[in-house]
């Protein structure tokens, strides 16, 4: 997973919903911009519970549950697989 300024990518792997508008598409990965206070990624884990829900505010993405800035963020964590292995530099 990869967020950088107001987008962030993730792997299509994920079980996630979202509101906000889609950049990039790929086999592989989507990126996602937040737009405004309606745009959020909500990622479940296999169990359909919510694992993580980002919310975008004050042009940046935050952890819902602190507030704080999601590129903070540790995503391994969350016991999902390897969610960093998203760079900059992946292309499908």
């Amino acid at each position: 997973m990869k967020i950088e300024e107001k987008q962030v990518t993730f792997p299509k792997s994920l079980s996630v919903k979202y509101a906000g508008k889609i950049v990039e598409e790929t086999e592989t990965h989507m990126t996602l911009e937040g737009e405004d206070e309606d745009s959020y990624l909500k990622i479940f884990n296999p169990f359909r519970g919510v694992a993580k829900l980002l919310l975008f505010e004050n042009d940046r993405w935050v952890d819902a549950e602190t507030s704080v800035a999601a590129s903070n963020f540790d995503f391994s964590s969350l016991g999902l697989g390897d969610l960093s292995a998203l760079s900059a530099g992946d292309e499908s």
